[in-house]
């Protein structure tokens, strides 16, 4: 039987609130878009066949609200997703090492956390991503699904919640 392409799944955290009197950055949590936002695109990769049997997080507050509601969507237990220290303020040599050591370990893996490194991220596993209307690559609670097979990755695809 072939071997099977690996997937990754980078889904950026969705809209947190800055107004929330959260101690610190890494304390803030999502606000009221982000909370409906978040397991709107849960559903999206489910009902679009890209349920991971792995995800990793940021574990800023945030990234883990983001994740946990997104997961629910996927029938993904939060008890089985795995928080990276390290995703907070990666840089994208770090995201990518990250999610490197994880596809040795599942087929695909959602991997929840920030810009600028997940953008840059999708930028170096695909130079050719292209931005959305706004000119944004990766806003909030964007998805981009890479694949990689035969030594390479590309871009199945990118979605957002104001494209669902």
């Amino acid at each position: 039987m072939p071997d099977l392409p690996h997937q990754l799944i980078l889904l950026r955290h969705a809209k947190s609130d800055w107004d929330s009197g959260a101690r610190s950055d890494f304390d803030r949590p999502l606000n009221d878009r982000g909370r409906r936002d978040a397991p709107r695109m849960g559903r999206w990769l489910a009902d679009n066949g890209y349920a991971p049997d792995g995800v990793v997080a940021s574990p800023a507050l945030r990234a883990k609200q983001t994740v946990e509601l997104a997961c629910a969507e996927m029938g993904f237990e939060a008890a089985q997703i795995i928080y990276e220290g390290g995703l907070y303020h990666a840089t994208d040599a770090e995201v990518e090492m990250v999610a490197d050591a994880h596809l040795t370990d599942y087929r695909r893996v959602l991997l929840v956390g920030h810009n600028p490194s997940l953008e840059y991220a999708l930028r170096d596993y695909c130079p050719d991503a292209a931005p959305f209307a706004d000119g944004k690559l990766m806003p909030t609670c964007a998805a981009a699904v890479i694949e990689f097979a035969d030594g390479g990755a590309r871009l199945r695809t990118q979605m957002r919640p104001s494209m669902l």
